[in-house]
């Protein structure tokens, strides 16, 4: 059975549903299709632009603590915040040193086979930790415990751009197409979960489909 899995690196729900992206794929016969996009404040940077960003950030951050605490998963503001943006006008920056960079090098690791393994061990560095994710050594690290090498992400990000960015795009269409933009997303048989808050319904879903345990 295939799942369409779409996913983003700043989204804190993202991070906080890959546990069980990951338990599902070691318990069922699922293939888990794992599609990247960039995420909402690059595609829709109007998005921000008439809402109360002290408020919107506020609860959403309120609400980021309390699913933390649910799922049992270590939360802290990402410093730095993979998006530049103006947190008081919501205004994004047209300079972004981090975003295309981390989305590109997890779309190579996708290619390598490694998109969900590296996309977990980074958005566990980015919302899990202290540390600061961006620094080489750390990015470094991400890339040794999925056994991919750094240097060599990079060179194909540099050689690879213009179908790095093509398939990114490709994936944010067909997201559209399956009936929704927002991530974490799981789709199967023209039916869309939204939300990591969606994942035990969405197994329901799949159980009732017969997917089978490994």
């Amino acid at each position: 059975m295939k799942v369409d899995f779409y996913f983003s690196y700043r989204s804190p729900y993202s991070y906080f549903i890959l546990p069980r992206i990951k338990k599902l794929i070691e318990e069922y016969k699922v293939d888990v299709n794992f599609k990247l996009v960039y995420p909402l404040a690059i595609r829709e940077p109007n998005f921000f632009r008439y809402r109360n960003m002290f408020t919107y950030f506020f609860w959403r951050l309120l609400d980021y603590r309390r699913v933390a605490k649910k799922l049992g998963m270590p939360f802290f503001r990402p410093k730095p915040d993979p998006i530049r943006q103006n947190l008081l006008t919501g205004r994004i920056s047209s300079e972004q040193p981090y975003i295309f960079y981390i989305c590109h090098l997890g779309q190579v690791a996708h290619y390598r086979g490694q998109g969900i393994n590296f996309a977990e061990a980074l958005s566990n560095n980015i919302f899990g930790s202290h540390m600061g994710w961006f620094e080489k050594d750390n990015l470094n690290k991400v890339c040794d415990m999925v056994g991919l090498n750094l240097k060599d992400l990079e060179k194909e990000v540099t050689d690879q751009k213009e179908k790095i960015i093509s398939d990114i795009k490709k994936n944010q269409e067909e997201q559209l197409a399956a009936g929704h933009h927002g991530v974490p997303l799981l789709v199967h048989d023209g039916k869309y979960f939204f939300g990591q808050d969606k994942f035990d319904e969405f197994l329901s879903f799949m159980t009732a489909k017969g997917i089978q345990r490994r």
